[in-house]
């Protein structure tokens, strides 16, 4: 663990989990168990970030997809939010990272952390679609524990760049997820591959912008 994961996780420990108490759990970790959710965003889905400046949010849906440091206070800072999201159309929820690199207790932590602030969400009736992240094939054996069958996901290609063993990774973790959870919609964030579609012709595919497409796409107007 570096300096920089040990300070974060020391952050996030010393605050208060978005929800506490008795809730149902599911898996070898015990992660909140998610309700269905059958929603499906409409484009254009702003970043986080833009949450607070955005004046006419309620049409707006927002995503998850940024950097941590933007969404963490959804952690330990809930219920501050709670106003302005249910000003939203909905959340597209918590990514807390993944990586293939990070120690199995960090992974598994930022894993529970993004169910219980789905869950929390979920308890505070606000439209939510859960993230399903996943690092190595190790992980693929709980990460997707908690999140609801026959129901809406999201996922991001961010990061992905020409990177052979994430894009691997990716397909390898896509595949495990729809084979577990039995998505009827996929919300994927970023460049969305060719052959999701192809292969998965039942499920419903749903396109967002990622930051940089949709900066991409203002600095041309």
């Amino acid at each position: 663990m570096n300096w920089n994961e040990v300070k974060y996780w020391g952050e996030k420990l010393l605050c208060d989990a978005p929800f506490s108490g008795e809730f149902p759990t599911t898996g070898k970790y015990n992660f909140p168990k998610l309700e269905k959710v059958n929603y499906l965003p409409e484009e254009p889905v702003l970043p986080f970030n833009y949450l607070r400046s955005t004046a006419d949010r309620e049409n707006y849906w927002f995503h998850c997809f940024t950097a941590e440091e933007h969404f963490h206070k959804l952690y330990n800072r809930f219920e501050d939010y709670v106003p302005l999201l249910r000003q939203t159309k909905g959340l597209i929820s918590a990514d807390f990272s993944l990586y293939r690199d990070y120690d199995e207790k960090i992974l598994i932590d930022n894993c529970r952390a993004n169910r219980l602030v789905d869950y929390a969400l979920q308890q505070a009736d606000i439209p939510m679609i859960p993230t399903a992240g996943f690092a190595g094939e190790s992980s693929w054996e709980w990460c997707f524990d908690g999140l609801p069958l026959n129901s809406t996901v999201a996922i991001t290609t961010n990061c992905l760049g020409r990177d052979k063993e994430a894009h691997r990774l990716f397909v390898g973790g896509v595949n495990t997820m729809i084979a577990k959870i039995q998505p009827t919609a996929i919300v994927v964030c970023g460049k969305c591959p060719d052959w999701l579609e192809k292969k998965f012709p039942d499920i419903q595919i749903v396109k967002i912008k990622n930051y940089s497409q949709l900066w991409h796409e203002r600095s041309k107007k």
